[in-house]
C-alpha cells in the first residue's frame, strides 16, 4: 500500500471509529508498526490526527475540519433510480446533498425503467465495492419481485427508495424512505370537497405509486360520504403516442360530462397538462366547469391555467434515505448492526393554485346565456 492510501485509510479509520490502533492497523494492511507510527507523526504535523498512547484520534486541538481532513470520501453511496428527467431530480439532489453532508461519494445509475438493467446496475455497484445503495425499482413488488429480492440478497446496506415493502415480509432486512402518496391523495380531494364539489374522479397512470393515490382517493371519499362511489379512469401508459393520448382523454371527458364529474385528481401533472389543454379545446373552462389536481408537481405551475397539485416532498425523500444508508454503513464498519430498520413515510402537500380555487372562477353561463 502506496503512503498516500495508508493515509487516507487512517484518516478514514478515524472518522468512522473515532480513533486506530497503530498495532491493529499495521497488522490489517501488511506494514510494521514503525512505518505507522511515522505515518501517524506525519499526519499528526499537518494537523490532521493527534497521536495518543498506541495510535491515534481526531484532533481536539487547531480544529482541522472533516473536509480537510479527509482525503478520500467517507463512504461511496451507489443510487439507482429509473428516471433523471422526471420526478427523481430532486430526489436525486436531496441525496447528493446528504452524500456530501457526509463525506461521502454518490454515484449514480439511471435504469430507465428498465427491471432488467436496473438489476444489471445492482449487481455492478455490488462488484465495484459501494458501501452502500439507495435503490427504486422502476416496479412494485408484487409487480416485479426479482429485483427486491436482489436487494435483499446485497452485503452492504441498502434503503429502498419511494417503494413500499409493506407485505414483503421476506425483505424484512431493506430500509425504505418513500413519500406517503395516500396522504396527498386525501389532501386533494379533501381539498375540492372543501372548494364545492361532489363528483370528483381519479384518473391515473399504471405505476407503483397510482395503487396508493388510489387508496387515499377512496378513503376521503368514503370520509366525507360513505355513499359517495369513486369514479376512477385509467390513463395510457408513458410510451402511448400523442394522437392515442389526446383520444383517450377526449373519451375521458365524454365520460366525465355523462357523470356530471365537477374535478379530477390526474396523476401524473404532465397528462393533467395535456386533460387541461384538451378540455379547453373543447370549450371547457377550468376551473369553472371542471377542477383540475395534478399528482407531482413537477411542471403542473407552468400549465397555462396554473394547476393545484400534490407536492410529494422529493428533496427530504432523497436526503433522509442517504443519511439513513450512511449511518447504516458507519455502524457496519464500527462493527455494530442497527437494532431496528427504519422504514419511513414522509407528508406530501398540497400547492393550491387557480386549476381548483372555484370561488374565483367566473360564473358558469346558464341556458338562456346570462350569468
Amino acid at each position: 500500500m502506496l503512503p498516500a492510501q495508508r493515509h487516507s485509510q487512517i484518516l478514514r479509520e478515524i472518522d468512522i471509529r473515532g480513533g486506530v490502533s497503530a498495532a491493529e492497523f499495521a497488522a490489517r494492511v501488511g506494514a510494521s508498526g514503525m512505518t505507522i507510527r511515522r505515518d501517524l507523526a506525519l499526519l499528526e504535523s499537518q494537523g490532521l490526527v493527534e497521536r495518543v498512547h498506541g495510535g491515534a484520534v481526531k484532533p481536539r486541538r487547531h480544529g482541522a475540519s472533516a473536509s480537510a481532513r479527509r482525503l478520500t470520501p467517507l463512504a461511496t453511496l451507489g443510487m439507482v433510480v429509473p428516471s433523471a428527467n422526471y420526478y427523481y431530480p430532486e430526489i436525486i439532489r436531496g441525496a447528493k446533498a446528504a452524500a456530501a453532508e457526509a463525506g461521502a461519494r454518490l454515484v449514480l445509475g439511471v435504469s430507465e425503467y428498465s427491471s432488467e438493467f436496473e438489476r444489471e446496475q445492482i449487481s455492478r455497484l455490488a462488484t465495484n465495492g459501494v458501501d452502500g445503495m439507495l435503490v427504486t425499482p422502476s416496479r412494485s413488488f408484487h409487480a416485479e419481485p426479482a429485483t427486491f429480492e436482489a436487494l435483499r440478497d446485497v452485503s452492504v446496506p441498502v434503503v429502498v427508495v419511494e417503494r413500499a415493502l409493506d407485505s414483503a415480509a421476506s425483505l424484512g432486512a431493506l430500509s425504505t424512505v418513500r413519500s406517503d402518496h395516500a396522504h396527498g391523495a386525501e389532501l386533494a380531494v379533501a381539498h375540492l370537497i372543501a372548494e364545492g364539489c361532489r363528483r370528483i374522479a381519479l384518473a391515473r397512470r399504471r405505476s407503483p405509486t397510482a395503487p396508493f393515490v388510489r387508496e387515499g382517493y377512496r378513503r376521503a371519499l368514503a370520509a366525507d360520504d360513505p355513499a359517495r362511489a369513486p369514479i376512477e379512469f385509467e390513463l395510457p401508459a408513458r410510451e402511448a403516442s400523442i394522437a392515442s393520448l389526446r383520444k383517450h382523454l377526449n373519451e375521458l371527458l365524454d365520460a366525465c360530462l355523462d357523470q356530471r364529474v365537477d374535478a379530477i385528481v390526474v396523476l401524473p401533472d404532465e397528462v393533467a397538462i395535456s386533460l387541461l389543454e384538451v378540455a379547453g379545446d373543447r370549450g371547457i373552462v377550468v376551473p369553472r366547469d371542471l377542477a383540475l389536481v395534478a399528482y407531482d408537481d413537477e411542471v403542473a405551475s407552468l400549465a397555462s391555467v396554473p394547476l393545484t397539485a400534490v407536492a410529494p416532498p422529493k428533496f427530504q425523500v432523497g436526503h433522509l434515505a442517504a443519511r439513513t444508508c450512511m449511518d447504516q454503513v458507519l455502524a457496519s464498519a464500527r462493527g455494530s448492526s442497527a437494532e431496528a430498520l427504519p422504514r419511513v413515510e414522509l407528508l406530501p402537500a398540497l400547492k393550491t393554485r387557480e386549476s381548483s380555487r372555484r370561488e374565483h372562477a367566473p360564473a358558469a353561463l346558464s341556458v338562456d346565456g346570462e350569468r
